[in-house]
């Protein structure tokens, strides 16, 4: 619908809209690209890789009158020296309506489809591609000039093209209510409750038992609701912290379908979730060239990267930029994450439940010297330790990447 307005609306540009092309190149070293554990070493003759990614792209922001469509599509090619098998083509394309009728009702109406290569440290060493379409629209009403009443709408479709991550594709769709009030200092406070129902197509495979036969299956199927409370507060010009808290309920439909090529099916239950989630974060505007950012949250995982019945997500970031001189900028980062694994995927496993610690840190330079044209030069370092010995990793990466916008 967004796009087809494009195509129905007069094609002329008024002061302040833009059109910029754009395209960058970017070189990459990784000293263990797949994320392999110490132990898994062998599986490949090469664990550092160097590779390099283009993009080019095209940002529109266009105005008519109060509307506002803002369209972007990017293209990205990821070519790798060693393990050519893993190359890929990429692309992502949004195009969001900012509406407007009157005074008092706004919204916004759009779509998304992106087409991506799965992390080695999720998928192994799968060349997997994960398309994910999305549709949304939301409307908000301000009834009064400090309260303002609305809802959305968002519809999401995850496909995975490596056959063993079938299981891993997924509809979903969410729906959701919000009130809405602003101080006169122009800060906010939300209360939203919002409900999300997942359908995964295909069950996961937990184990075969050939000789029974019997394979035991499990469905990652379920059905949420969220009750949460958000806002942002501003305490000054140079200080604004963010802030959600609330209560989430999942509920697994644990559904036997689909065939099995003569196994008896074992449905295995996956258990519910019901518990505390939030995050707080802040922006510092310590100097006038000085950023610090930092956040602490606790959430459940999404259902893209669920291993177990559900993974509880805890951890904390902390972000700099130093603007050094007007055309230099340094830019340093630390993050934390802890990933709880509930519910165990095998029936007869008598391994502990999984449980990581995620470390990472990174340090980049930034030079402008027009301002179409930025180059970034940086490392990252991070390590993943587990319980289960065999999802431990590290690695080191270096990069160097130039931007030009048009």
């Amino acid at each position: 619908m967004v796009l087809g307005m494009l195509l129905v609306m007069p094609a002329q540009a008024k002061e302040g809209d833009t059109l910029r092309p754009f395209v960058s190149l970017g070189h990459f070293y990784d000293s263990n690209l797949f994320r392999l554990a110490e132990s898994e070493y062998s599986q490949v003759s090469q664990r550092s890789e160097q590779y390099d990614v283009l993009s080019a792209g095209l940002n529109v922001d266009w105005k008519l009158g109060r509307q506002q469509l803002v369209v972007n599509a990017t293209k990205t090619l990821v070519r790798y020296d060693l393990n050519t098998v893993y190359d890929s083509d990429g692309s992502d394309y949004k195009a969001t309506w900012n509406w407007r009728l009157g005074n008092r009702l706004t919204g916004n109406l759009g779509a998304t489809e992106s087409l991506s290569q799965s992390n080695f440290d999720s998928v192994g060493l799968v060349n997997n591609q994960v398309k994910r379409k999305r549709s949304f629209g939301r409307a908000e009403w301000e009834f009064h000039p400090r309260w303002r009443i609305g809802g959305g709408v968002e519809k999401t479709d995850n496909t995975n093209s490596a056959l063993s991550q079938a299981s891993n594709d997924f509809q979903q769709q969410a729906i959701d209510a919000a009130l809405i009030y602003r101080t006169p200092k122009g800060s906010n406070i939300r209360v939203q409750m919002r409900q999300i129902e997942a359908d995964f197509s295909t069950l996961k495979i937990l184990e075969y038992h050939p000789f029974l036969p019997v394979v035991a299956v499990s469905d990652n199927s379920y059905k949420q609701t969220d009750y949460k409370l958000l806002g942002e507060w501003r305490m000054s010009g140079k200080l604004t912290l963010h802030g959600q808290a609330g209560w989430v309920d999942r509920q697994y439909k644990n559904i036997l379908k689909g065939s099995f090529g003569g196994y008896s099916p074992w449905l295995v239950d996956r258990p519910d979730f019901s518990g505390f989630v939030g995050r707080v974060s802040g922006d510092w505007y310590a100097t006038g060239k000085t950023l610090l950012s930092a956040s602490a949250y606790r959430e459940l995982g999404g259902a893209q990267d669920i291993n177990a019945s559900s993974v509880l997500k805890t951890g904390a970031s902390a972000d700099g930029v130093w603007l050094i001189r007007e055309k230099w900028r340094l830019n340093a980062g630390a993050t934390f994450e802890n990933r709880e694994f509930r519910g165990e995927l095998d029936p007869n496993s008598t391994a502990p439940q999984r449980n990581d610690d995620t470390l990472g840190a990174s340090l980049s330079l930034n030079y402008a010297p027009t301002q179409a044209v930025s180059l970034d030069v940086g490392m990252r370092v991070g390590r993943r330790d587990s319980n289960i010995s065999v999802e431990n990793y590290e690695f080191k990466s270096l990069f160097a990447n130039v931007r030009a916008d048009f």
